[in-house]
C-alpha cells in the first residue's frame, strides 16, 4: 500500500470551520498549492462508486486537490495501516471502524486542532461516540451507521390476523410479542417463530431493552437482575421452540431460513434491507419496531473517515473529511449506499427503496440507550465480551452451562479487562 503522495502540502485555507466557529460543514476555497492525498478504502457494496463521485465533485470545487481512492480488502486494513504508520508513510486519510479508533488513535489527527469539535459532536447521535472519539478527542468523523431491528414476514402475520406495531409509541412488550409470535406459528402460516443472527451483537439489543448491559462503571454487569432477566427470557424463547436454536448451535444461516418463508421474524439489521428487497419474491416482508421491557434500544455499528498525523497535509485532509461528511454530501452518500446516517439532521432521508424500513431502523437507533455506548466505547472490550457470548450461549442452549454460570464467567472476563485497561481498580 502506497503512502500519501504529498506535493506542496503547505498552508492552505481550511474548508472546515476553524476552532471556535459553530459551522462545521462550510466549504471554502483552498490555496493554489497542488496537493495529492491518498484515501484508503474498502467496500461492502457500491460505496467506492459513490465516494468516487463525491471526490470528483470536491476536486472540481478545489482544482488544486487530488484525492486517490485506494481500495483494499477490509481484512487487510488495520495491518496495512499499522505498517505504513510505523514506516513513517501514513496515508493522508482512511476509512475506518471503531477498531481503527481503538487501535490507531495515537496516530490520528485530533480534529479539535482544526475545527470546533463541540459543534461537530452536536450534529451526531450520542450513541455513535465510540465510532469517532478516543477519550475526549475527536479523531475521526462518522459516515454511516447500521442498526439492529426486527424484520418480519408480513404475509404470515396477516394470514394469522396478528397486527404489528404501527409507530414508536405503539410497541410490544416482550411478553406481548411472545404471545403474538406464538399465534403466528400456531396459525400454520410459518414453521418457525424467529431467528436471531448471532448470540452477541444482535442479542445485545434484547439485553439493553431489559435494562441490562455487559458492563458498567463498576465492572461486569451480566449477573445483574436486569441482565439475567434478558438472558432467561431469551433462553425461554429457545426452550419453547419459538427461536431457532440451530442458528446459534451450528451456524445455520438465518438469512436463508427467513428468505425461505418458513420464519415469522428475523432480528438482524439495516444491511439486510437491500438483500431482502432484491431476493424475496414469494412473500411480503416489512420492518417493525422492536419490543421493549424497560426501555427501547438498538445496537449501532458503523464506519468513519480519519486523517493521520505527520503527512504534511493534515489541514487539507480535515478539509475534505468535514466537507464529505456534511449534511448534503452525507445524505447523498447514505441514500445511494442505502445506509442510515449518523447525523441528526439526516434522520429522514428519502431512500429509493424501502424508505419506511429505513425510517423504523433510524428511530430504533435514535432510541439506543447510553449503556450500549458505554460497552462499545471501551476500546477492545466488545471483542472480549462478544467472543464470550458466542462461546457460552450455545452451551446454555445445550444445557451444559447454566445462565448464571455464563453471566459469572463473562463478568469475570469483563472485570479482568477493565482492570487491565484502568477502567476499574
Amino acid at each position: 500500500m502506497a503512502g500519501a503522495t504529498l506535493v506542496g502540502c503547505g498552508s492552505s485555507a481550511s474548508s472546515a470551520a476553524p476552532a471556535g466557529d459553530s459551522s462545521t460543514s462550510t466549504a471554502a476555497s483552498s490555496s493554489d498549492k497542488q496537493v495529492t492525498m491518498d484515501l484508503i478504502w474498502w467496500t461492502d457494496g457500491n460505496e467506492t462508486k459513490v465516494m468516487q463521485g463525491l471526490i470528483d465533485e470536491y476536486e472540481q470545487l478545489h482544482p488544486n486537490i487530488k484525492i486517490n481512492l485506494q481500495e483494499i480488502a477490509f481484512d487487510d486494513l488495520n495491518t496495512k495501516l499499522q505498517m505504513s504508520i510505523a514506516g513513517g508513510e501514513a496515508p493522508a486519510m482512511s476509512r475506518g471502524t471503531e477498531a481503527t479508533v481503538s487501535q490507531l488513535h495515537d496516530a490520528m489527527v485530533d480534529f479539535s486542532d482544526y475545527i470546533d469539535t463541540d459543534a461537530l459532536q452536536s450534529e451526531y447521535l450520542e450513541s455513535v461516540d465510540y465510532l469517532y472519539k478516543s477519550g475526549n478527542e475527536v479523531v475521526a468523523i462518522p459516515t454511516e451507521v447500521t442498526a439492529n431491528g426486527m424484520i418480519y414476514n408480513k404475509t404470515a402475520f396477516e394470514a394469522a390476523g396478528v397486527e404489528v406495531p404501527t409507530g414508536p409509541d405503539d410497541v410490544w412488550t416482550w411478553d406481548e410479542f411472545r404471545e403474538d409470535l406464538q399465534k403466528v406459528v400456531d396459525s400454520g402460516a410459518v414453521k418457525y417463530g424467529m431467528v436471531i443472527d448471532n448470540p452477541s451483537h444482535r442479542w445485545a439489543t434484547i439485553l439493553y431493552e431489559f435494562g441490562g448491559s455487559l458492563a458498567n462503571e463498576n465492572g461486569g454487569n451480566l449477573s445483574s437482575p436486569e441482565s439475567m432477566n434478558a438472558i432467561n427470557f431469551t433462553k425461554g424463547l429457545f426452550d419453547d421452540g419459538l427461536a431457532v436454536s440451530s442458528i446459534w448451535l451450528s451456524g445455520e444461516d438465518a438469512n436463508n431460513l427467513f428468505r425461505s418463508g418458513q420464519v415469522a421474524v428475523h432480528i438482524s439489521g439495516t444491511w439486510m434491507i437491500q438483500n431482502y428487497d432484491e431476493n424475496i419474491k414469494d412473500f411480503e416482508w416489512g420492518v417493525t419496531y422492536m419490543p421493549k421491557e424497560t426501555t427501547r434500544s438498538s445496537v449501532p455499528g458503523g464506519k468513519n473517515i480519519t486523517a493521520f498525523k505527520g503527512t504534511g497535509c493534515e489541514q487539507e485532509a480535515v478539509d475534505f473529511i468535514t466537507w464529505v461528511t456534511a449534511k448534503e454530501q452525507n445524505e447523498k452518500y447514505c441514500k445511494d449506499c442505502l445506509y442510515v446516517s449518523p447525523r441528526k439532521d439526516n434522520a429522514d432521508i428519502e431512500y429509493p427503496v424501502r424508505a419506511e424500513a429505513f425510517s423504523v431502523f433510524a428511530n430504533e437507533l435514535a432510541n439506543t440507550v447510553p449503556a450500549a455506548g458505554f460497552d462499545m466505547g471501551m476500546a477492545g472490550y466488545t471483542a472480549v465480551a462478544y467472543t464470550d457470548l458466542q462461546d457460552y450461549w450455545p452451551e446454555v442452549l445445550a444445557g451444559t452451562l447454566t445462565p448464571e454460570d455464563m453471566a459469572a464467567k463473562i463478568d469475570a472476563d469483563t472485570n479482568e479487562f477493565m482492570k487491565d485497561k484502568g477502567y476499574i481498580q
